[in-house]
């Protein structure tokens, strides 16, 4: 693979420890051979016992790059994968290895061999380096976030695999969605037609260093938590271009407090996620849409919770420095309250799907989810890569305005009404306290299952009376409520256990209340006993092993209405007003960048 395109090898190199030369093997591992010392005497041999000048062969398949620092001196660096557990969950990661500091007098030799070595590790197969924006989140993580993207993840990304690195550090709240939407990015149409080929700055320099046009990003990576990424996504849905822009893939670096999607996603620490950003993999995610009235429509890809879920993160911001062993201690204190939550749901399972775990809905709309009927449509597939092609697929559609609102209604202090720009309405807005029409929301991904409704009802009704055949209603009273589209809510939090983040249907968890708990807001002892079990067994999901402690229901749609002010409806870790929400889900429309050996266990 090497010899055609590096005549120069093998080089001759110099190191701490004596002589010898690199080369490479036919299938591209970095072999150094040392030659045989010809010093004598008791000196040389107790150099050669401290410091061995050993032969050394780094598999190509394990290889990051190499870091020059000095015209003359460099050093190789490789990917050691090892394992962790966690209950019955095995974690891939990585540790970032390098060789010893190798000399040459052939400083052309040694310019042209590190980045022969970033090229075909970390470039994507490509001839220039991609463009990673990375968009910082300085406070995530207890203000850990800057840190370990200086020392850490930026090192790595630049210095060693060559890639080209532009940072953004957030200065506000939401601030994310405004870098997002002024990103340039290779996916967008007016990227492709007005950017300049990229390959003017050196292999490792920042972009928009030196002359030439800033070359259009090819990956977006979020350093923080989860609501820096949920930001970023609301930024993306923003741009005008969202149908190109979608295609653009996304990385969460685990910094924050929760990290769930870098969880769901195997990036378990901050060097396996550099890593797996060299690897380039990329899976489908599903996003959703969620309508509030008047005319707010937001975007979620981790979850929707309510009740004990949403306290024990809501409820435990002011313990933010305890990290992950706040969610714990807000679980434990919710077991101990021991308290239900009212709301009103329904949900409109995928065709052919079952309620798991032996649940049953309270009550189903026609001949029940299955028929093929205009009530109730297929699923949206968006085929990627390549431009979305549902845009004339019915319901919303066109160029994207702004994805949210702040109309002022809601609880104060920060929530997410507060944080999104103004929603575009049209006149036809409805009022006068009716959910409208998906017409009345800012314009975005097709919405074809509410569209069909005859209106966003508003407050939900009391019963499936006036709804399409399929849909589902679930009881009214739940100790637990939850629905997630990826595995993890954090990651020591394995909510989702066996759920798929692309199948174009989110799973509804949920604890009903018991049959003599229906109107009460105390839970009875069994209840209580069940959720221990779930937060005894949340961190590597083994509750859903025991049967009857939670049930769980598909839906690739739900109408959501807030019936208790004890509790937080909350989306993706971010409070929402308590008011109607209407959720539809869009099956693989983004790409999620994965860890290497990434699977969604069952």
């Amino acid at each position: 693979m090497a010899d055609s395109s590096l005549p120069f090898l093998p080089l001759e190199v110099q190191t701490h420890s004596g002589q010898g030369s690199i080369a490479l093997t036919p299938t591209g591992d970095v072999l150094y051979s040392p030659h045989p010392s010809s010093g004598r005497g008791i000196f040389s041999w107790l150099s050669g016992l401290i410091r061995p000048n050993k032969k050394q062969l780094i598999p190509a398949a394990h290889l990051i790059g190499a870091k020059l620092e000095t015209p003359c001196r460099f050093s190789v660096w490789w990917a050691k994968p090892y394992t962790s557990r966690t209950g019955c969950v095995t974690k891939h990661r990585f540790k970032a290895c390098h060789s010893t500091r190798f000399e040459t007098a052939d400083t052309v030799a040694a310019q042209a061999l590190v980045e022969h070595l970033r090229r075909h590790a970390s470039w994507w197969g490509r001839a220039s380096p991609p463009h990673v924006a990375a968009i910082v989140n300085p406070v995530s993580g207890k203000g850990a976030a800057r840190r370990l993207m200086e020392t850490q993840v930026l090192p790595l990304l630049r210095d060693v695999a060559g890639l080209r690195v532009t940072v953004h550090v957030t200065q506000a709240r939401m601030h994310a969605a405004e870098l997002v939407r002024d990103l340039n990015l290779s996916c967008s149409s007016a990227a492709a037609e007005g950017a300049t080929a990229p390959g003017g700055n050196a292999p490792g320099t920042a972009a928009g260093a030196g002359s030439g046009a800033t070359p259009p990003v090819d990956l977006i990576m979020f350093v923080g938590g989860d609501g820096t990424l949920y930001e970023g996504l609301q930024g993306l849905f923003q741009r005008p271009d969202w149908e190109a822009a979608v295609q653009c893939p996304m990385a969460a670096v685990p910094c924050g407090s929760g990290n769930g999607l870098a969880a769901s996603a195997g990036l378990w620490d901050p060097v396996t996620a550099v890593v797996s950003v060299c690897r380039g993999r990329t899976e489908p995610v599903d996003v959703a849409s969620v309508l509030q009235p008047p005319g707010n429509r937001f975007y979620c890809l981790l979850s929707v919770v309510y009740g004990s879920m949403a306290n024990l993160d809501i409820g435990t911001q002011h313990l933010r420095w305890m990290g992950e062993l706040r969610f714990h201690l807000g679980g434990l204190w919710e077991i101990i309250r021991g308290r239900l939550y009212n709301c009103r749901i329904f949900v409109l399972p995928p065709a052919s799907t079952s309620t798991g775990d032996g649940a049953e809905p309270l009550a189903s709309a026609g001949n029940g989810a299955g028929g093929a009927s205009a009530a109730s449509p297929k699923d949206v597939v968006i085929t990627l890569p390549g431009p979305a092609e549902d845009a004339a697929a019915g319901g919303v559609g066109g160029a994207s305005g702004a994805a949210g609102g702040s109309n002022g209604i809601g609880g104060g202090g920060g929530g997410m009404h507060e944080r999104l720009l103004p929603a575009r309405q049209s006149a036809g807005n409805a009022g006068g306290g009716a959910g409208g029409h998906v017409s009345d929301y800012p314009a975005g991904p097709p919405l074809p299952i509410l569209a069909s409704l005859p209106g966003l009802p508003r407050p939900l009704p009391d019963s499936l009376e006036g709804l399409p055949a399929g849909w589902q209603q679930l009881p009214d009273s739940f100790a637990i409520l939850g629905a997630y589209n990826t595995q993890y809510l954090a990651l020591g939090a394995r909510a989702n256990p066996g759920g798929r983040m692309g199948d174009g249907a989110w799973d509804v968890w949920h604890m009903a209340a018991e049959g003599g708990d229906r109107g009460s807001k105390r839970a009875s002892g069994g209840v209580r006993a069940r959720a221990l079990k779930v937060l005894l067994g949340i961190e590597d999901g083994g509750f859903a092993k025991s049967p009857g402690v939670m049930r769980t229901t598909k839906a690739r749609a739900l109408m959501f209405e807030q019936r208790d002010s004890a509790t937080w409806t909350v989306l993706d870790g971010e409070e929402v007003p308590n008011l109607p929400l209407y959720l539809e889900v869009h099956q693989g429309i983004c790409r999620l960048l994965v860890a290497p050996q990434f699977a969604e266990e069952d």
